[in-house]
């Protein structure tokens, strides 16, 4: 059986291939991201709520007591279960940004100060409708994505001799830094001999543009994602 390829940053893509070992199915980590930790200084800013779109910021931030008593609010499941790790309550949780805004904005009516918590490559959706509605907004960066200068030589091999089944896709950036290496490599014409597996829309442009027929979960989160995979690949065996 050809193996699945995971794109996603080294601790969570051995999580994600642990999951896939136990539905069957062999895979191998690449990363094209590496997370590193900014250590900016926290804002002395006086907000009145902490939101967080990734559970890297969580992970990568120093310094996040003394906003302990900020209503906190999350983006995915994942970031709600790092920001309870750290002492938070999240009160409101929602799958993406495009989820969460309207109920921020429904939450908070008259104007407020946000704490965001974020990384310094992002979507700017939840940050612009946010000011749009007349809120403010204070970034702390805590974390950068950096790319990955190539694949791993198995990954390259693997593609090369179209001995992949699958791979998964879990953000644009990420797909777009694949794209070019495999360019890099050139093996772009091989991409076209796998199966692509993407958390959302957002994530599958690229693919699309690529006309790469990317499949998309029907909601952007893990366990959607791996059941769209396990259950497209198992009809093929």
């Amino acid at each position: 059986m050809n193996k699945i390829l995971i794109l996603r940053a080294h601790e969570d893509a051995l999580r994600t291939a642990e999951k896939l070992r136990q539905f069957g199915f062999d895979s191998i980590v690449s990363p094209v991201i590496k997370i590193h930790a900014t250590h900016a200084k926290a804002p002395t800013a006086n907000c009145d709520a902490l939101i967080a779109s990734s559970a890297k910021a969580f992970e990568t931030a120093d310094d996040l007591e003394r906003f302990l008593h900020l209503p906190m609010h999350a983006v995915g499941a994942k970031t709600a279960l790092s920001a309870r790790n750290k002492g938070f309550e999240p009160e409101i949780v929602a799958g993406n940004a495009e989820a969460i805004l309207p109920l921020l904005l429904q939450k908070y009516p008259k104007p407020t100060h946000f704490l965001y918590l974020a990384g310094r490559d992002r979507q700017s959706f939840l940050e612009d409708g946010l000011r749009q509605a007349g809120h403010i907004i204070t970034l702390f960066e805590v974390y950068k994505a950096e790319a990955a200068q190539s694949m791993t030589q198995e990954a390259e091999n693997l593609l090369r001799e179209n001995q992949l089944a699958a791979a998964l896709h879990y953000s644009k950036r990420s797909v777009e830094i694949f794209i070019q290496l495999a360019a890099t490599a050139q093996l772009t014409a091989n991409l076209s001999n796998i199966d692509h597996f993407a958390l959302s829309k957002d994530v599958a442009r690229p693919l699309e543009l690529m006309q790469l027929s990317p499949y998309v979960a029907d909601k952007p989160n893990e366990t959607q994602l791996l059941k769209l995979t396990v259950e497209t690949l198992q009809k093929r065996l």
